[in-house]
């Protein structure tokens, strides 16, 4: 495809966008204004109340001069740009990645894609608009059968299923067929953005007032000899083409304007007429309705497929988890059980268990940052990276610390996951475990319960070199030990209600006697209760384990 010669118009400035990912969707935010302030906190301009591992005043991103500034505002697991911890303010660059607990962010400048030659508006001499369609389709032409022949010929070839690429080339193809002219480009718009999506011959320049009365009027645009026109012939874009004459039309649909097709001639090929504008607007609207429909066809063959492939995702997924239970039958000094139900087809929390010896039962819940397939992907790569450093390190804060080594070295994904890891002596009683700035689980036994409040250190994947350390607990027979994800105490019904941990620790206290099968199938189902139908954001994950002493 030739180049387009491109100069900056000064209608165009950039733009800086704020994309940001919290449950595994993405919004884009224009900043306008000079301050945001983010955090878990109602007060924020930015305020993510349900995400995990903000502070209430987590960050602040602000405009200093021309520029945009991030400041960490003192929280208590840090801002990241491109996954250094912020120490200081730090001028943004356009595609920095932000990192606050388990929301991430990103700064872009945007430009528009094409930039066009920023000229004066001509006067009306020598232009002629288009009152409507029905009147310049019906004035006398001397080419009605030819034009009409274009038509037929438009329709019968925009009627067949190509690709949206080919499509793009066959409008334009037809359009300059039609009009009889030596250069043209088809633009659409995109996110705001006008994108070149076909262009013949060489040069091709495009008026900056051209793509704004087209685009942003909605009006169809005829010149009939820039050269003789002595608004149009003092620019040295005009008279370095030699365009003569130039034609410009919206893709439009009912509701709004997809793009527009733009053809010009040089020398002395041809001067257009109305009715060359006509058929080139009808023609336009043809296009404009087949581009759409192709648009549609795509995505719903897309969606078709991602479903397809989130399902077997899904299935790989659920092979991955223990799905036995009881997990070993022949075991009767301990009791175990553990479920998840993903917000999405696929989640991004982990929970696993496996013997490391016949008096040892390990276990590990954790809560990916981010949801759907990246999270799962990253969720597989920590449980494997967990069943292989066990072997080499089967204490949980030497486990934790090499696991975190790996990530922060190895991995630069930009994720990274909470995590419990418990160690349990079916003999003794003795419960090590490490928390890495994971939802502190609960301990009960029948006097009650109590949270297990102690951190190990923060969450794996993010700080280099950090050591975890070893807690240790006695759990006597029958006592034992919750683990949950925030998607637990975070689910919210249709009022804004939170789950929370109050109504946690409430269910717990009436529900001790309980089997650990039907602890954690009547915690799930209380939770969707509460829920009532509310769309869910999160992941549901938990586990219980209760010790029964020897065999």
């Amino acid at each position: 495809m030739p180049e387009i010669s491109r100069t900056l118009s000064n209608t165009i400035s950039p733009e800086s966008i704020l994309t940001i990912g919290v449950n595994g969707v993405s919004t884009d935010l224009r900043l306008d204004e000079d301050f945001y302030r983010l955090g878990r906190g109602p007060a924020n301009q930015l305020s993510y109340p349900g995400v995990a591992g903000l502070s209430r005043e987590h960050l602040a991103i602000e405009r200093n001069g021309g520029e945009w500034v991030v400041r960490d505002l003192g929280s208590t697991n840090g801002s990241f740009v491109n996954g250094e911890r912020l120490s200081a303010p730090r001028v943004l660059r356009s595609g920095d990645r932000i990192n606050a607990g388990q929301l991430s962010l990103t700064y872009t400048e945007k430009k528009s894609s094409v930039v066009f030659t920023a000229e004066e508006a001509p006067t009306t001499t020598g232009i002629t608009m288009s009152e409507s369609i029905e009147d310049l389709v019906g004035e006398r032409s001397k080419d009605t059968s030819g034009h009409m022949q274009a038509l037929i010929t438009a329709g019968r070839e925009l009627s067949t299923h190509l690709p949206l690429d080919k499509l793009f080339d066959l409008i334009l193809d037809l359009s300059m067929q039609a009009a009889g002219a030596a250069r043209g480009a088809l633009m659409t718009v995109e996110d705001g953005e006008l994108l070149v999506r076909s262009v013949k011959g060489h040069g091709l320049r495009v008026s900056a007032h051209v793509r704004d009365m087209v685009i942003q009027e909605r009006r169809s645009l005829l010149v009939r000899d820039a050269l003789t026109d002595a608004a149009l012939k003092a620019h040295a874009s005009i008279v370095l083409s030699q365009i003569r004459s130039m034609m410009a039309v919206p893709l439009q649909t009912d509701d709004r304007v997809i793009g527009l097709i733009y053809v010009d001639s040089s020398h002395v090929v041809k001067e257009f007429t109305k009715q060359d504008l006509s058929l080139l607007t009808v023609m336009a609207n043809m296009a404009a309705v087949r581009i759409e429909n192709a648009r549609l066809a795509e995505v719903e063959n897309a969606e078709r497929l991602r479903a397809g492939e989130l399902e077997h995702a899904a299935a790989i997924q659920r092979s991955m988890l223990p799905s036995q239970y009881p997990p070993f039958p022949h075991r009767h000094d301990f009791e175990l059980h553990a479920a998840m139900v993903p917000a999405k087809e696929v989640g991004g929390d982990l929970f696993d268990f496996f013997l490391l010896d016949e008096d040892h039962l390990a276990f590990v819940v954790g809560d990916v940052s981010g949801k759907g397939v990246p999270a799962a992907l990253f969720m597989a790569i920590v449980r494997t990276l967990l069943r292989a450093a066990t072997r080499h390190e089967p204490s949980p804060g030497p486990c934790l610390t090499y696991m975190n080594d790996t990530l922060t070295r190895q991995y630069d994904s930009g994720m990274f996951i909470t995590l419990f890891y418990g160690v349990l002596d079916t003999r003794t009683g003795e419960l090590q475990y490490a928390n890495a700035g994971h939802n502190p689980p609960y301990a009960f036994s029948a006097g009650g319960i109590r949270e297990m409040k102690e951190l190990s250190g923060p969450i794996l994947g993010v700080f280099e070199d950090e050591k975890y350390e070893t807690r240790t607990i006695h759990l006597g027979v029958d006592e034992g030990v919750l683990v949950y994800t925030d998607g637990v105490t975070e689910a919210c019904n249709k009022a804004g209600e939170f789950y929370g941990e109050k109504r946690l620790e409430t269910y717990l206290l009436a529900n001790l006697s309980r089997s650990m099968d039907e602890l954690i199938r009547g915690l799930h189902t209380g939770v969707e209760q509460f829920e009532d139908g509310a769309p869910r954001a999160d992941d549901i994950t938990l586990l219980a384990v209760r010790r029964r002493g020897q065999e």
